[in-house]
């Protein structure tokens, strides 16, 4: 499942992806995509008058969304968020350097001030009078007001997948008029654009039975966009949309849109084959090179936000001994599973190493973090060794108090790179003496695994947003401030009192600087209790025929939606 690309996506392996809430940030992000190759766009950008209107766009997707809120914690996806951009209000688009500006059929300007106490920030939005539900009601303050409070956690019924910037916020009320959204934060809060990114009808958020479960089926009349539904294909798993009746911006130029449910490597197959337009996500060399089959094939390289990891279960098994976590991080060889994951594609694995949790190498505040945590596989043996974990005379795993070490790894059946990554990291542990079983789940129950922390270590795809150090507290921390549970996204069950001190410091420093100081203080402690291990970040590649113009891979970049068309 793909989760947003609101905060931090979540993506499992070439196929599945989740996200964590939230959106891109204002004006500060550098908007690298990294040191080397793919420039941070590939968007074969066209004006509209070079373009035609009519014809589809056929997208590959790795699922339908099992929820169509995509603040919840099942729609929170990639695929929905990429569903969202074309049915759903979009205050703003992004440049390539991550700063923003207002998308003009949603807002028409916004301001940002200080509160007249001195305490807090207030920010209005002046949201176009034009902007209508499909049901036909204005977007007005009273949907972003009703959105705060479903997503703020002071109901502990709404299940959202993070309250980050929710909480920050003290009031949302009424301007000079009902479209003016004058928002009060308690505090400076740097990555407001973050939680104003977007908005939810009151009408599908109105009470928890409604956000949690009103949107497993699609209601046409709670989205608002360029483009509405027009029809769903159980069968073939695709949804199609039409261009909306009821849109007041520039006419899209695509005549339909639809998303197909299709695993790799069905999809670029389909694509070789004509069966559909644009495949996102491509990540090995393999389907790259099964995509430029097609005559018409265009691949387009860009900086991507996506990073693949191990995320560890740290309340679970052997796990739960910092030691043993800690020593299979210095047993992984990460720039080994890296080659191996990326062998034919025209990258450096060496140059795609991640040290760090929230930054990329290129974007400003990247430090590697990993210190004492390089693949070093003697030192691995020595910190189990000193820990009790002993390998008895003729044995090839260590053991404690009569018990193996055993760490058991959930692989997704039919997914290559789980697959090939589980295969490499037993390898690695074994030479240390951990016994790695592989436990198979299926791709599709892998969020279900997730949330109900029913795994050791799973590999998937994180995919960040231009806000770097927004969202800390849905993958690293509580729940909310104060609380000892996890956040429903922070699948490795670690809350760490200091991270808990940190998160508000980051969330309010005004001070960039500062503020990505802070970030590397957290960092630091996520590194040395291992909640997360990063293995490397991607470089994304897009199909799409030549002549599709404004859609591809981007960084940060985004076009709006009614533009995509076909040159004449």
């Amino acid at each position: 499942m793909r989760k947003s690309a609101s905060a931090v996506a979540f993506l499992a392996v070439g196929a599945l992806a989740f996200s964590a809430c939230g959106a891109p940030k204002s004006s500060s992000g550098s908007g690298s995509g990294g040191d080397q190759g793919p420039s941070l766009a590939a968007l074969n950008e066209k004006p509209r008058e070079e373009l035609k209107e009519g014809g589809s766009m056929r997208v590959a997707i790795s699922f339908l969304p099992p929820d169509w809120n995509p603040n919840s914690i099942d729609g929170n996806g990639v695929d929905n968020d990429t569903i969202s951009q074309f049915t759903m209000p979009v205050n703003f688009l992004y440049n390539e350097d991550a700063s923003i500006e207002p998308y003009k059929p949603f807002l028409d300007s916004y301001d940002v001030q200080e509160a007249k106490d001195g305490k807090g920030q207030v920010v209005t939005l002046h949201l176009n009078p034009d902007a209508k539900w499909n049901s036909g009601r204005t977007i007005d303050w009273t949907d972003y007001e009703a959105t705060w409070k479903a997503n703020n956690g002071s109901n502990p019924e709404f299940k959202p997948a993070t309250t980050d910037g929710f909480t920050e916020i003290a009031s949302v009320a009424k301007g000079e008029k009902d479209t003016d959204v004058v928002v009060t934060f308690k505090s400076s809060y740097p990555d407001w654009s973050a939680v104003l990114s977007g908005v939810l009808p009151k009408e599908g958020v109105a009470t928890p039975d409604l956000y949690n479960k009103g949107w497993t089926t699609y209601k046409d009349e709670w989205r608002s966009g360029p483009f509405a539904f027009s029809k769903l294909d159980k069968a073939q798993k695709m949804v199609t949309f039409k261009r909306n009746p009821k849109w007041w911006g520039d006419k899209p130029l695509l005549d339909t849109v639809s998303f197909r449910q299709l695993e790799s490597p069905a999809d670029v197959n389909a694509f070789a084959n004509n069966e559909i337009d644009v495949v996102e996500t491509m990540i090995n060399a393999t389907a790259v090179n099964t995509a430029k089959k097609r005559s018409d094939a265009d691949i387009r390289a860009a900086g991507s936000r996506q990073w693949r990891h191990f995320t560890f279960n740290t309340k679970s098994g052997n796990l739960q001994d910092k030691n043993v976590r800690q020593a299979i991080v210095k047993a992984t060889n990460r720039e080994a599973i890296t080659k191996s994951d990326l062998v034919g594609l025209p990258v450096n694995p060496s140059e795609l190493m991640l040290g760090n949790h929230f930054f990329m190498p290129g974007q400003d505040g990247y430090q590697d973090n990993s210190g004492d945590f390089k693949y070093d596989v003697e030192a691995a043996k020595k910190q189990l060794e000193e820990a009790g974990w002993k390998l008895p005379s003729g044995k090839t795993i260590r053991e404690k108090d009569g018990k193996p070490l055993v760490v058991k790894y959930s692989m997704l059946t039919g997914v290559p790179t789980s697959e090939n990554e589980g295969k490499l990291l037993q390898k690695d542990l074994a030479a240390v003496g951990i016994d790695l079983k592989f436990v198979n789940i299926a791709p599709d129950d892998m969020s279900k695994n997730l949330r109900a922390h029913s795994f050791e270590i799973m590999a998937f795809t994180w995919q960040g947003t231009p806000y770097p150090m927004n969202n800390i507290r849905q993958i690293y921390g509580a729940k909310t401030a104060g609380s000892q549970d996890p956040s429903e996204s922070n699948y490795a069950q670690l809350v760490d009192p200091e991270i808990e001190k940190l998160i508000p410091q980051v969330d309010t420093e005004a001070d960039e600087k500062k503020r990505a100081e802070l970030t590397n203080q957290v960092d630091k402690i996520i590194w040395d209790q291992v909640h997360t291990l990063p293995i490397y970040r991607r470089v994304g590649y897009t199909a799409a025929p030549k002549t599709l113009a404004n859609y591809g891979s981007a960084t940060f970049k985004t076009l709006p939606k009614e533009n995509i068309g076909y040159v004449k």
